[in-house]
């Protein structure tokens, strides 16, 4: 089995932060999407208004295979019931997209830390998208494994990436095409490039 990880995937839009993300839980078995933007329909799909719908469903799945997709209609306020069964469910690939809308550098829900702190002794992989990783908690690239860099122009953010991975970012960055992005290892340590 392999280690689950935290993986963050950054980028303005339409670079090919989801296409990636699409890519990366083609496989999986056990997914939960917390779809922001409604770009996900691999996967039985509710929303804010079906919760008990949502909870019935989860209660008859939660022990076997199963693909989610929860597209809130509250992002911030709902964040925390999913993380929570999320994390007290275990064994699962959680994706969050739109992941600083609701994990700011000054605030982090209790269940959403609870993943990200002691999520890989539940054996959860976190994969979150962004296109401002400036505004991002520290707690998620402090415990990041992987991180996508897609082609991004925010300043704010071009220096946050400088002191997050170093001053070599820069210029991988402006070696991007279009769909192509800049990955760190925690393992390597090594900046390289890829394509989505």
């Amino acid at each position: 089995m392999s280690e689950k990880k935290i993986k963050l995937i950054f980028g303005k839009r339409g670079s090919g932060k989801s296409y990636l993300a699409k890519k990366m839980i083609g496989a999986e078995q056990r997914l939960v999407v917390y779809d922001t933007l409604g770009e996900y329909n691999q996967g039985v799909i509710f929303d804010s208004v079906q919760w008990k719908a949502f909870l019935q469903f989860w209660d008859s799945v939660y022990r076997s295979n199963f693909r989610l997709i929860y597209r809130p209609l509250e992002p911030a306020a709902e964040i925390d019931r999913i993380a929570n069964l999320v994390y007290l469910c275990g064994d699962v690939t959680f994706l969050v997209e739109e992941i600083d809308c609701f994990c700011t550098s000054q605030q982090i829900s209790e269940h959403f830390a609870h993943i990200i702190q002691r999520g890989r002794h539940r054996n959860v992989t976190l994969i979150g998208v962004t296109q401002r990783p400036y505004g991002i908690h520290r707690l998620l690239t402090s415990q990041a494994k992987e991180i996508y860099v897609f082609n991004t122009n925010e300043v704010r953010d071009r220096e946050y990436l400088r002191n997050l991975l170093g001053q070599d970012i820069e210029a991988k960055l402006d070696q991007l095409k279009q769909y192509e992005f800049v990955k760190w290892s925690d393992d390597t340590g090594r900046l390289e490039i890829g394509r989505a």
